[in-house]
């Protein structure tokens, strides 16, 4: 045999861009490479030392060809590059290559020199987000998230010379099948000559013991071409693959000329009527989503070690799961969750294509180019065809399918990810979605869903996603401004129609990381794509926070982060607790493992992988025993009874002789009631009742802890905080303050009216304002108060509500970011501040996909003088539950005393 060699093309090589697209005509490729070229290294994005280059750009390198590869087959391999490519070797046109994260290769047997300098050439046309590049439109491409992150194009993977036999292994895909002990492996053979060609092919597999599990020799003809030969291979009592125990076998197919190997697992995964099963038994996915973009290199990690870590971090986090986000996993990764034990959902990088005439052309090529390139890899368990992409999976969705199936029979496909019912405060729809189980080609309906509601839900909100999949009435999230009534009858109608489980395919809240630490870990290098657009924000954030004095509040930017991070962890816990404990749950993928570009929100950890609380919180909710209290509402008036909802959800069998120990304490530490509640055996979900208690006559947090102990062991523990106000009686009103409670249903003439007492001295509250509210919009515009609303409730970014210590909030939780408390009355929508006085106000940051990196500050509370008088707009949404809810009534009685001006000044 004569092993293949290879020559690493590695390293230094020249670059000339083409902004003008002259270079071919002017010779570049054939002999009149630019002498005034840059210098550039191999492999990487051009980005990384020419951060602002797009367009078209020409490589070039010289090497030497050993003579010895004389009357060899030699290959020209790129393990990827972004987008488009066209080689030359000594000025001899040898292929190109459409798409930016698959490998590709060409044979380049007629043009190699032996012994002599070989020229190669290679240009690349890479997509941009500002301009069409030889007549490509970046959201026409499959181009995964380049449209919402970066734009990079360049050689970023290896580039080498390899040699090859004249009759080749080419390939070697191996199907398990565990139900039936044995594999059935296909060795595709590349036979270069003109005539047929008798090889003996032997095939060898180890087993994850070590021991030759199988060993075979067989006599193939070899046509000239491509060749594929078949082997059913029985194997007795295998070693199955799982999360527990990734056990792999090894293949090797030689002939005497030339050898192919590859490591694969026995294991079956399916779906049935939404629920999944690993190697025949159920399975609940715990998933967490992760985006396809690295700090620096963008497209791959600038070590392997932070692949590593992400995944270990995931894996000790308890999670089974992770989606690999619309674009194939950079080189390695896939080799590390085999041997760690992750399951992967694989996905294309279709993503968001929009309709062309070349779609289907694209859709066809990247779904078997990422079936071809892993389809050997037993942690990969899903393969993804679209996301969130209606259109396109209506043109192409089923054709892609049925190419998925046929390329590979022995995983789930999944056609649009989020295609049953996506849902964010600015976007939802409702539609239909399917999965092809395991050996199967018909298509079944499943509830694949994407849920940002927010962060922390407002219990009617908590309560639907604890029912969702029953067929319980969705309007509830109509009346919480996430979509119109008819949009979720839609839905009910499609819930009514199914009798599986759902899957939550995406869901999560985002909380601000700690920008001084992201851009302090590019270590200077703060000319790169990312690094630049990071130090931006950072920048931003900080003038924006000193200008609004927020050191009062936070002391320092670093506490604003920490505090957005934990209210991002109590927000994911709520949301992963309400699915916990519905049994018609079959799985939820987390949005997000890591921080990138402008999401620098979500992540359960940092752009450089360092966890954040939420990742903690994500933890210790994924243990085999999780302990669940709700309370009925986070605020409660004195002197009722609390209702405290306890849950536990267990993964493992229980002896039956388990209990919850329950402790309740008032707001001075004291104990006012306890507990035990036996817990009977077996596994899965178990409701407890409500816990209930009588507050006392004291004001403030009432504390309820509960421990699952078995034995002296604690399996799991929770606690459930309640707000006890008194309910403070209407603040009686005067002629000096006229208050416009619901702005939507004042006529024209009352809002003259109520300018005219303003500007003659007066004062008035506005309540919150909604976009539908046109009267209300056009009649503050008209005096001079243009009005813009933003959406304020958050979802993956999050949207951080601040407020002062101040008269404003006397007598409730303030000097911080508003919590659970506030829940039921945040703001729907913020103000752009108006100029005036922001009393309480929120921000976010933009989507630089849409508009340039900055952070947007909004006004939730805002004073803005009117004449001689001044107008208070209160966003907050108090007005109509001050009947009801104590800590409303308190601000409401508070907002009147500021806008008259009679309370004290403020701190």
């Amino acid at each position: 045999m004569h092993p293949r060699q290879q020559l690493d093309l590695s390293g230094a090589w020249q670059i000339a861009f083409d902004p003008e697209n002259r270079g071919l005509a002017s010779g570049w490729a054939s002999g009149q490479f630019p002498r005034d070229s840059l210098g550039i290294q191999v492999p990487a994005i051009w980005n990384i030392e020419y951060p602002d280059a797009e367009g078209v750009g020409f490589y070039r390198t010289l090497f030497l060809v050993p003579g010895d590869w004389r009357d060899q087959v030699v290959q020209l391999h790129f393990q990827g590059a972004s987008y488009r490519v066209e080689a030359w070797l000594n000025q001899n046109y040898v292929g190109s290559h459409e798409g930016a994260y698959t490998p590709f290769w060409f044979d380049v047997t007629p043009f190699v020199r032996c012994d002599s300098e070989n020229e190669l050439i290679v240009r690349v046309a890479a997509l941009s987000r500002t301009k069409a590049v030889d007549g490509m439109i970046l959201q026409h491409a499959p181009a995964s998230k380049q449209s919402w992150y970066y734009a990079y194009g360049g050689l970023w993977g290896n580039v080498r010379l390899e040699t090859r036999p004249w009759v080749a292994c080419q390939s070697l895909a191996v199907e398990p099948d565990l139900a039936r002990e044995s594999a059935l492996v296909e060795v595709a053979l590349n036979n270069r000559l003109a005539e047929c060609r008798a090889v003996d092919l032997r095939l060898e597999i180890t087993a994850p013991d070590n021991r030759l599990a199988f060993e075979q020799a067989s006599a193939v003809m070899a046509v000239p071409g491509v060749s594929r030969f078949s082997f059913r291979v029985l194997l007795s009592r295998p070693f199955a693959w799982s999360c527990e125990h990734p056990q792999l076998y090894r293949v090797r197919a030689t002939t005497s000329d030339d050898e192919v190997a590859a490591q694969f697992g026995m294991r079956d995964f399916t779906v049935q009527d939404g629920e999944f099963f690993l190697n025949g038994e159920p399975v609940f996915l715990r998933g967490i989503l992760l985006q396809p973009n690295y700090p620096i290199n963008l497209v791959t990690p600038p070590n392997r070690e932070m692949m590593v870590r992400e995944i270990t971090l995931a894996k000790e986090a308890g999670f089974n799961l992770i989606r690999a986000h619309i674009r194939p996993a950079p080189p390695g990764f896939l080799d590390l969750t085999d041997q760690m034990g992750m399951l992967v959902y694989a996905e294309n990088c279709l993503a968001w294509i929009k309709d062309s005439p070349r779609i289907t052309d694209h859709g066809r090529r990247q779904v078997q180019a990422l079936i071809e390139r892993d389809r050997n890899h037993p942690s990969v368990v899903f393969w993804g065809i679209y996301n969130e992409n209606r259109q396109s999976n209506a043109i192409n969705g089923e054709a892609l399918v049925h190419l998925a199936r046929a390329l590979d029979p022995t995983r789930v496909i999944v056609d649009n990810s989020g295609g049953t019912m996506a849902i964010d405060q600015d976007f939802g729809w409702i539609d239909r979605a399917t999965m092809v189980p395991n050996r199967e080609n018909e298509r079944q309906k499943i509830l694949d869903v994407h849920l940002y509601l927010g962060g922390l839900l407002p219990g009617p909100v908590y309560e639907w996603m604890r029912a969702l999949g029953s067929g319980a009435p969705s309007a509830v999230l109509a009346t919480q401004d996430f979509g119109s009534t008819a949009l979720f009858e839609e839905f009910d109608r499609e819930q009514r129609s199914y009798r599986g489980k759902v899957f939550v395919s995406e869901l999560g809240y985002g909380g601000m990381a700690d920008l001084d630490d992201l851009v302090a870990g590019f270590q200077g290098r703060e000319n790169l794509l990312d690094a630049r657009e990071l130090k931006i924000f950072r920048d931003d954030l900080h003038n924006g926070f000193e200008a609004r004095h927020l050191d009062r509040v936070f002391g320092s930017v670093h506490n604003l982060a920490l505090a957005a991070q934990e209210l991002h962890a109590d927000a994911n816990t709520r949301q992963i607790q309400a699915l916990l404990t519905n049994p018609r749950i079959s799985g939820y993928v987390l949005t997000q493992l890591n921080d990138v570009a402008w999401e620098f929100h979500a992540g359960l950890l940092d752009l450089w992988r360092n966890p954040k609380p939420a990742y903690y919180a994500a933890k210790r909710l994924n243990l085999p025993h999780c302990l669940v209290l709700k309370a009925a509402s986070p605020v409660a008036t004195l002197g009722e009874t609390i209702n405290v909802s306890c849950t536990v959800v267990s993964r493992l069998p229980l002896g039956g002789n388990e209990q919850v120990v329950v402790t309740v304490y008032d707001p001075t530490g004291a104990r006012i009631a306890s507990e035990v509640r036996r817990v009977a055996a077996g596994m899965g979900i178990k409701e407890l009742g409500a816990i209930s208690f009588k507050t006392t006559d004291t004001a403030g947090e009432y504390r309820v802890s509960a421990r699952w102990m078995q034995g002296e062991q604690i399996l799991a523990q929770s606690s459930e905080t309640v707000l006890a106000l008194p309910l403070e009686p209407t603040e009686e009103n005067d002629e000096r303050l006229l208050i416009a409670a619901n702005p939507a249903a004042l006529f024209e003439k009352d809002w003259e009216a109520l300018f005219t007492h303003v500007e003659t001295g007066g004062a008035a509250i506005v309540g919150p304002l909604h976009k539908r509210d046109e009267i209300a919009l056009r009649a503050l515009a008209s005096h001079g108060l243009d009005i813009k609303l933003n959406l304020a409730i958050g979802s993956w970014m999050g949207c951080n509500h601040w407020q002062h210590k101040s008269p404003l909030f006397e007598g409730l939780p303030c000097g911080g970011l508003a919590g659970e408390p506030y829940v039921d009355v945040l703001p729907w929508y913020g103000l752009s501040e108006l100029g005036g006085e922001v009393l309480a106000g929120s921000l976010r940051n933009t989507q630089t996909r849409l508009e340039a990196p900055a952070i947007v500050w909004y006004s939730d509370i805002e004073r803005v003088r009117v004449g001689k008088g001044s107008v208070v707009f209160c966003q907050y949404r108090v007005f109509d539950k001050m009947k009801i809810n104590p800590l409303a009534a308190r601000l409401v009685r508070n907002l009147v005393r500021e806008a008259r001006g009679d309370g004290e000044a403020r701190i």
